[in-house]
């Protein structure tokens, strides 16, 4: 099928590459972003191409969106609902997710490259009468450019931290501990009975 929108979550490579992610998932709930690329890596299916000959959709991506999901606070997204998905590995149920600076820099470099290669390569095809880098319509060309530079800039903004490791799920945000404060005062004997 390919790729049905811009994102590598709209995409057979990076739906792969999510679901290789979510057979992966430690039952600890402890992620390390260098693990997960290093899988990738060895995995025949999901290695990411060098990115001289990359396309539009790569595992990195994938796994470049998967992060942000986790620091935007919308990893539950990724998680089937229902009952057939009940056996499944959930990404909700990740506690923590620690990234070296050296791998986020890493992954920003390649998409960064990619993109880079992909211009280039459709600066050539639009010499010989092909337009938009292989996309059917321009919109997507230009949304595909715009959201890689976009990974590329919150990437660029997680590489800020001086810390050599970096917390991807952040804490929780104070008017989401108010919520559930509230919600505990609204139940004392459920919490007293540990319900």
């Amino acid at each position: 099928m390919g790729c049905w929108g811009i994102t590598a979550f709209e995409s057979d490579e990076g739906l792969d590459a999510v679901e290789f992610i979510r057979e992966s998932l430690p039952e600890d709930g402890k992620l390390e972003l260098e693990a997960l690329l290093e899988a990738l890596k060895q995995d025949s299916w999901n290695a990411p191409p060098e990115v001289e000959t990359a396309g539009s959709h790569t595992s990195v991506m994938a796994l470049a969106e998967l992060m942000l999901k986790f620091v935007d606070g919308k990893v539950k997204s990724l998680d089937y609902d229902g009952e057939w998905g009940e056996e499944d590995h959930k990404f909700d149920s990740i506690t923590s997710f620690i990234a070296h600076r050296d791998t986020i820099q890493w992954i920003r470099n390649y998409i960064f490259d990619t993109l880079w290669n992909v211009k280039k390569h459709a600066r050539f095809q639009a010499e010989n009468g092909e337009k938009w880098g292989g996309w059917f319509e321009e919109k997507n060309w230009i949304g595909w450019q715009e959201h890689m530079a976009e990974l590329v800039s919150r990437l660029d903004t997680l590489l800020e931290s001086s810390e050599a490791e970096i917390e991807l799920i952040p804490l929780q945000r104070p008017e989401d501990q108010e919520m559930e404060n509230s919600r505990g005062a609204e139940r004392p004997l459920q919490n007293k009975l540990g319900l």
